[in-house]
């Protein structure tokens, strides 16, 4: 992998990315040249003490510690100081200073007049507290004797140099701190680039089942990986389930359509009777509402499960609206023989839309009759538990099996048994989608050929005393 700069690199958002890796790396450059330059500034004032110590140590050896303050001059050893510029005794108020330099080298007047005790490394001679080229080393003999050797240095100056190239290295150091930091980007994005790799050879060669096999990514996207697989697979199931929902339409669209054309056919041919051309229009205006009310039913759907489904809640008598829907079935109900045991509790009420609701009880209703088998029978009822209302609609029918209880609620869905029925396979997702409109949700409880049992649970708006909840609960398991 190449870590230098490629053209990629040259964007407003790469360069954003890369700005906490290079704030990081110049930092970290910045702090190591720090370091190394007070690593040399330590060894070279360390080098100069050193330096005067021991010239000063060569310098006292051999000479007599009592002889020192003579002015006739040190005794012993020689007048060599050593390479030192000089040194200077100090004793009660005397002092006497020796030097082989000149006066344009040392300041002999600010000399007498420093601090008999003034040490120091790169010091000032005017002003000790402050940074200059002086290394001043004091010392205190037995004989009571301050002994005080001086040395002009230039390590000094060498380190101000030194400083200088460190700070323009720092400087400099931007440029490969921003080009390891695009690098450290570009091989944190690779596994981004390489899954995109992945994607478009899935989308080209139409492979849709799998991304990759989790080992192939690695332990850190192997998760990732995974995700991507079941949203694949779960993308594949959703266009094979639009799939069936429009074969599905197109087949229940199919029918009315066929006769409506037929019919307008017929219309057509010449002398027909007016009686014939009304029993026509009539009948094309029945197609037309067919179609219509699957389309309506189709866009309620669409609307609820999208939250837009414009409801207008009023308070509904649930007993009184359960009983409108039975009266309305009690006809459908004798042509199977079935009977519809209709036993709310008495005072329920909900905050609902009144047409919309009680088209949940028609389906419900409509559902159990037209499932349910020659002499059975259908019982609603209806009672609080806790905070909720739940109304029950169970009946001894063919039934519905483990496989397919999950997917009734699908639009369009009708299952294999059910075909022989006629619908649109809209009506439980319907159900579905107004009842979670009003807040509250519905259930199913079914085993095969033993019967069905649709539970819908909704918000209610009064409180009953503990007795009638204890009722009510009672009431509902018993249903």
């Amino acid at each position: 992998m190449s870590f230098g700069p490629v053209k990629a690199d040259v964007s407003l958002a790469r360069l954003r990315a890369a700005l906490r890796y290079f704030l990081v790396f110049w930092l970290g450059i910045a702090a190591f040249l720090l370091g190394l330059s007070f690593f040399i500034k330590d060894r070279l004032r360390d080098y100069d003490v050193r330096d005067v110590e021991e010239r000063l140590s060569v310098y006292l050896a051999g000479r007599p510690v009592s002889g020192l303050m003579d002015k006739s001059g040190p005794r012993g050893g020689g007048g060599s100081l050593q390479g030192l510029a000089f040194i200077r005794f100090v004793k009660a108020g005397e002092q006497l200073l020796l030097s082989e330099s000149s006066p344009e080298q040392v300041d002999f007047h600010r000399l007498a007049g420093l601090d008999s005790g003034a040490t120091g490394v790169w010091i000032s001679m005017a002003d000790p507290e402050k940074t200059g080229t002086w290394t001043i080393v004091t010392r205190t003999l037995a004989s009571g004797v301050s002994v005080q050797a001086g040395k002009y240095t230039g390590l000094s100056l060498l380190y101000g140099g030194v400083v200088r190239l460190l700070r323009l290295a720092a400087l400099g150091g931007g440029l490969p701190a921003l080009a390891l930091a695009l690098a450290c980007v570009r091989v944190g994005l690779a596994p981004i680039r390489r899954l995109s790799a992945d994607i478009v050879a899935i989308l080209e060669e139409g492979r849709t089942a799998l991304l990759l096999p989790s080992e192939a990514a690695g332990p850190e996207l192997a998760d990732l990986y995974r995700r991507l697989n079941q949203l694949l697979q779960h993308n594949r199931q959703l266009i094979d389930e639009m799939q069936a929902s429009l074969d599905n339409v197109a087949h229940d669209l199919r029918t009315p359509m066929t006769r409506l054309r037929a019919v307008a056919e017929y219309a057509l041919q010449p002398d027909r009777k007016p009686e014939k051309l009304r029993d026509a229009l009539s009948d094309c205006l029945e197609e037309s509402e067919r179609v219509l009310s699957m389309l309506k039913i189709m866009m309620s759907v669409a609307e609820a499960e999208s939250g837009t489904m414009h409801l207008q809640k009023e308070r509904v008598d649930l007993t009184s609206s359960l009983a409108d829907v039975t009266a309305l079935y009690e006809y459908v109900a004798e042509d199977k023989n079935i009977t519809v045991e209709n036993r709310p509790q008495p005072g329920l009420s909900l905050q609902a839309d009144r047409t919309r609701i009680a088209q949940v009880w028609a389906n419900l209703l409509d559902n159990s009759i037209k499932y349910g088998k020659e002499g059975g029978w259908v019982r609603i009822s209806a009672a609080v538990d806790g905070d909720s209302v739940v109304i029950v609609f169970a009946d001894n029918g063919m039934g519905i099996s483990k496989n397919e209880q999950h997917r009734i609620w699908e639009r369009l869905y009708r299952g294999d048994r059910s075909r022989s029925q006629p619908g649109l396979g809209l009506g439980l997702n319907y159900v579905r989608a107004v009842v979670e409109a009003h807040g509250g949700t519905v259930e199913v409880a079914s085993e095969l050929h033993q019967g069905s049992r649709f539970s819908v649970r909704l918000p209610r708006i009064q409180r009953e005393s503990g007795t009638e909840s204890a009722r009510s609960r009672s009431q509902i398991k018993g249903a």
